[in-house]
């Protein structure tokens, strides 16, 4: 299991930065992108590592409610998705997967709407640099979120 994924994690949100893209390079898409979809991006994957999600569609679900409902992103968090970039994954997304996460919405949602419900206070969506060398077990105490899980990993 990768380390970014553990509730407890040690690693600083760099190194868990680092460590989900070594292990999803696939995700490193640099300057083909927009000025917007490379801010999008950058703060979605820092959502990824400090809310503990994988890449599969069912986590996505969890990174996208979280950005919506768990950071100061709101709106603008979910703006991100209608960028032509995003369009361009949703076009590669496989039925299958689709069908599983609609399965696991039923437990996904809820759950991650409680947690964000829960939180102290929404993770700051663009303006994470001030924490980079924070432990994500620090982090995620303060801010009192609780990693995805297993489900749909």
């Amino acid at each position: 299991m990768l380390a970014y994924l553990n509730q407890n994690s040690e690693q600083s949100l760099a190194d868990g930065l680092a460590e989900y893209h070594r292990e999803h390079p696939f995700l490193t898409r640099g300057d083909q992108l927009s000025a917007d979809a490379r801010e999008f991006f950058r703060n979605h994957d820092v959502v990824h590592v400090v809310y503990g999600c994988g890449t599969s569609l069912t986590h996505e679900a969890v990174v996208k409610l979280s950005s919506f409902f768990g950071t100061t992103g709101g709106r603008e968090a979910i703006e991100g998705y209608r960028l032509n970039e995003s369009h361009d994954i949703y076009k590669t997304l496989r039925f299958a997967d689709i069908l599983t996460t609609i399965a696991h919405a039923f437990i996904v949602v809820p759950r991650t709407l409680w947690r964000c419900a829960c939180q102290t206070a929404p993770w700051p969506w663009a303006a994470h640099e001030a924490y980079l060398d924070t432990p994500l077990r620090d982090l995620r105490a303060r801010y009192h979120i609780r990693v995805a899980g297993r489900l749909g990993a």
